[in-house]
């Protein structure tokens, strides 16, 4: 009985030694803030904490808490490739963004719509609010869902400030055909008007 009792005894004590190291490793980078070494590290040893569900929690918290961190100091562009990681992550997963990567994704998508936007460049504000749109449209909670349509309405709205309706009606085509069907929450006479000044530009075109 002592062969096997030794080997199992051998075993737990491995596995407790690699946990060690892997909490221990993950603590040290992220006292040090390293995040990104923090995520490589644990995604590398995931593969061996094959009994620690805990660890696929961590490493989603770790890739919100980088874009946290990349907002925070106001660095949009780096939070914008953050959040692509942590989209990227959730789909080779196959499961949606959650509420609070949803969250972070939307004050992305808007810090940087409002950001070009206060530089004059109406259209591609309006490229950041679709994207927000096509991100939060299918959100689980329903505050997200009404984000993502008042952006894409905001959106409408500054194509038409940069003098292109046309291009803002197409966008609602766009966006039906993305969702199969209606856009919700979306009011008829945004579309109606649309539909006036577009026709009305074409006039002044042709004149």
């Amino acid at each position: 009985m002592k062969g096997p009792i030794i080997v199992v005894v051998a075993v737990l004590s491995l596995a407790v030694l690699i946990e060690v190291v892997a909490i221990g490793g993950a603590w040290v980078m992220h006292r040090q803030g390293k995040i990104d070494d923090e995520i490589a590290w644990l995604e590398a040893m995931r593969p061996i904490l094959v009994w620690d569900r805990a660890v696929e929690g961590q490493i989603d918290r770790l890739y919100r808490e980088r874009i946290r961190r990349e907002l925070d100091s106001d660095r949009l562009d780096r939070a914008v490739h953050a959040l692509r990681l942590a989209r990227g992550r959730a789909r080779s997963q196959g499961i949606k963004p959650d509420p609070d990567l949803t969250s972070l994704g939307i004050e992305t998508f808007t810090r940087a719509a409002d950001r070009v936007e206060a530089h004059g460049q109406l259209e591609r504000a309006a490229d950041w609010d679709d994207s927000l749109f096509v991100f939060a449209v299918r959100a689980q909670e329903p505050h997200h869902r009404f984000a993502a349509v008042a952006a894409f309405v905001e959106g409408l709205d500054l194509r038409v400030r940069a003098g292109k309706p046309c291009s803002a009606l197409d966008r609602v085509a766009w966006a039906r055909r993305g969702l199969g069907g209606e856009i919700p929450g979306f009011q008829q006479n945004v579309e109606e008007d649309l539909t006036n000044q577009c026709r009305s530009a074409r006039r002044n075109r042709r004149a």
